[in-house]
């Protein structure tokens, strides 16, 4: 066998050797893209039925904040108006006319009064419980309550005190304590 013929079959193993090589990695490649291919449309469907299962929810959980966000709205309407309609009342109250307003004073300290000797502090812009009022007050009921001239911030009523006990018969007060007891009556009315 010549030189010649020699290098012309190496030449010709080696490429045989080449193709069957190439024609191994591909077939390598195409079985790898075919596993990835096949592991992407594995995940992506995983995902699309997560995302089928999970979306209702999802949209659930958003409905229930919405409609707790609408509650808590609709919830503070409803105090700031109730809250409103207590300083109506308050308002009503500070209004009343001279006459019914001192009734209903003295009916209050009819029950305040356990001496008779307290000292009745009112209002900054109390215009009916003066010392008049106390005098004739105390005339009739055989007491001697003094009238001080300290004044509280408070709308209307007094504060009655007793050595260290004060008892609060202040208009906020006596709304305060009658809110506990008629609130849920007044949403009641205001929003059946």
């Amino acid at each position: 066998m010549a030189l010649a013929d020699i290098k012309a079959k190496i030449k010709s193993d080696s490429q045989a050797q080449i193709k069957a090589i190439e024609e191994e990695n591909d077939a390598k490649v195409r079985a790898v893209s075919q596993k990835v291919n096949a592991e992407i449309k594995s995940i992506q469907d995983s995902y699309a039925a997560r995302l089928a299962k999970e979306e209702p929810e999802v949209l659930k959980r958003r409905e229930i904040v919405a409609e707790l966000d609408a509650k808590r709205v609709d919830l503070g309407t409803r105090q700031k108006l109730v809250s409103e309609a207590f300083e109506a009342a308050l308002k009503q109250l500070t209004e009343l006319p001279a006459e019914k307003y001192a009734g209903f004073a003295e009916r209050l300290l009819n029950e305040a009064v356990a001496t008779g000797k307290e000292v009745m502090f009112t209002g900054k812009n109390e215009k009916c419980l003066d010392q008049n009022w106390l005098e004739k007050y105390n005339s009739a009921h055989n007491t001697s309550i003094t009238l001080s001239t300290e004044k509280l911030d408070i709308a209307g009523g007094f504060v009655l005190r007793n050595d260290r006990i004060d008892t609060n018969c202040s208009w906020e007060m006596l709304l305060s304590d009658a809110r506990s007891e008629i609130e849920t009556g007044v949403v009641k009315r205001l929003f059946e």
